[in-house]
């Protein structure tokens, strides 16, 4: 349902539909003067492999997703357009503090920021995509829980693909392949929820890594 308080006149916002909902990050975070719950106006599934999480897969527009729930992080009154743009790159590709400067890039995997104007009644609200070839063409359930079920090793706890998907449902975000995605990783480790899985792996990622000191 959509904020219909009247508040102070804020301009910019910040669509956030991933692990921005829970983690803004330390820059924006400071910045948040509201939240509008919404739903994306485009469709979103899990559609990209992150290299930050260990090969994960993470959500993004994709054609083959549906509009899921997500919240528009208004920014204090003040934020310019081109900072606010700085300030979510710099989240997104972990460069908080830096304070360098976003580009666009044709590159495959670079972080694209994009604008949907008048967007819940705000001048300008930004969101991240990827260029069409630094996404997956066609997901499926069992692609998806290979990359996260294997990203547990490869990556610091909290951040592999299966704690990101625990804590995507805990916002809500719910996608078209969500239900046999979880599915998929209960089967694989003979679980009954996605936390009983995930010890599973840690358990078995620290047993290995004492076998291979031994």
């Amino acid at each position: 349902m959509l904020d219909t308080v009247d508040h102070p006149r804020s301009s910019v916002g910040i669509l956030a539909y991933g692990s921005l909902i829970a983690d803004p990050g330390v820059e924006i975070d400071p910045l948040i003067v509201r939240r509008i719950e919404t739903l994306t106006p485009f469709p979103v599934e899990f559609g990209r492999i992150s290299a930050t999480r260990g090969g994960a897969p993470t959500v993004v527009p994709h054609a083959s997703g549906k509009g899921v729930k997500a919240a528009v992080l208004v920014l204090v009154d003040g934020v310019a357009f081109d900072e606010a743009r700085d300030l979510l790159w710099r989240r997104e590709t972990r460069n908080e503090g830096s304070a360098k400067t976003y580009r666009d890039s044709a590159q495959p995997n670079a972080v694209i920021v994009r604008d949907l104007p008048g967007f819940c009644d705000l001048d300008h609200v930004l969101y991240t995509d990827f260029n069409p070839e630094g996404k997956i063409a066609a997901p499926d359930a069992p692609s998806l829980a290979d990359a996260a079920i294997t990203s547990v090793e490869r990556t610091a706890p909290g951040k592999d693909g299966i704690s990101y998907l625990i804590d995507l449902r805990q916002a809500g975000v719910e996608t078209v392949l969500t239900t046999r995605y979880v599915a998929e990783i209960l089967s694989r480790t003979d679980t009954s929820d996605l936390e009983s899985a995930l010890r599973r792996l840690r358990t078995f990622v620290k047993e290995e890594s004492l076998d291979g000191q031994s």
